[in-house]
């Protein structure tokens, strides 16, 4: 008792999120053990669950490239109800803060990038734009810019605000449970369901989405705009579907592609933006390409 008692003092004097952190610790544990377990399978379940892992990362990773972020924090395209409840849907799946919270936090990004209003400051050092601003009670300041945001194209989304009332039981289905049940299809063993698709899966998709914050800040090229902070970096571009070439995303913000029309430039977030356009489920604001815009929210 005495312990716990210490860890609460130095987390309110340090104004540390102690929940939040408990619960990014526990999920990280048990993520990283069903990881280790998984390859203690024999070597047909093996494969089976990492199709698995790669299907729901993908579905998972397009609820906040296709969703939080190219559709609603940008409004960069527009999409009819199926594909915005779909992208709804996968990004409850994420589990990263409803899409509403979502936005807002990444509207302030765009707004203050790299200066101390920016939620995730990468000034701050490499692991506070990583996770740390998520352990971190917002300051004041950043709360008020945050309130002084207009987000009523927001407030006007049956599906956004429908998700926002509801999210915490949609994420907990969405993020664990029905990955639980989807692995048992593969095997009868739901315990390590659980911990690799369910927990395994979401801790891998939390930290490639969050690489976006960090190593795009640190680690990469800057051939679009040299004087600002973000860079373009294909690794990270592997792991969250095309989201890494972050130095021309924030060049051209407004871009539904998040990158130049360029081969090697992978995007399959954009791929899939095409094919349902294709189909005439969404409609590119093609109007908006390659153009610059200063945030103003």
């Amino acid at each position: 008792m005495q312990i716990f008692e210490t860890i609460v003092k130095y987390c309110e004097k340090k104004d540390i999120k102690l929940i939040e952190s408990g619960w990014l610790l526990y999920c990280h544990v048990l993520g990283v053990i069903g990881i280790i377990w998984s390859f203690f399978l024999e070597s047909e379940l093996f494969y089976k669950y990492y199709l698995a892992f790669l299907i729901w990362h993908c579905l998972t990773g397009l609820g906040i490239t296709g969703g939080a972020h190219r559709l609603w924090a940008h409004k960069s395209y527009k999409a009819s109800w199926p594909i915005r409840v779909f992208l709804m849907f996968m990004n409850s799946n994420c589990f990263q803060g409803s899409i509403w919270h979502w936005s807002r936090d990444h509207r302030l990004h765009h707004k203050f990038s790299d200066t101390p209003l920016d939620p995730h400051n990468s000034q701050s050092g490499i692991f506070f734009s990583h996770c740390g601003w998520l352990l971190k009670n917002k300051s004041k300041e950043l709360v008020d810019e945050g309130m002084k945001l207009d987000l009523s194209d927001l407030k006007a989304d049956s599906v956004v605000m429908f998700q926002k009332r509801h999210y915490y039981k949609m994420a907990f289905l969405w993020a664990f449970i029905i990955p639980t049940l989807t692995g048992l299809i593969i095997s009868d063993k739901w315990f390590f369901s659980l911990l690799f698709l369910g927990f395994g899966k979401y801790i891998f998709t939390l930290n490639a989405t969050w690489c976006v914050n960090s190593i795009c800040h640190f680690y990469g090229s800057r051939k679009w705009n040299p004087r600002i902070e973000p860079r373009d970096n294909i690794f990270v571009s592997l792991i969250t579907l095309g989201e890494g070439w972050h130095n021309w995303h924030h060049e051209y913000p407004r871009d539904w592609r998040a990158s130049k029309n360029e081969w090697w430039m992978i995007n399959p977030t954009c791929s899939f933006i095409q094919m349902c356009e294709y189909i005439g489920l969404v409609n590119t604001k093609r109007a908006k390409l390659e153009e610059k815009v200063k945030y103003d929210y």
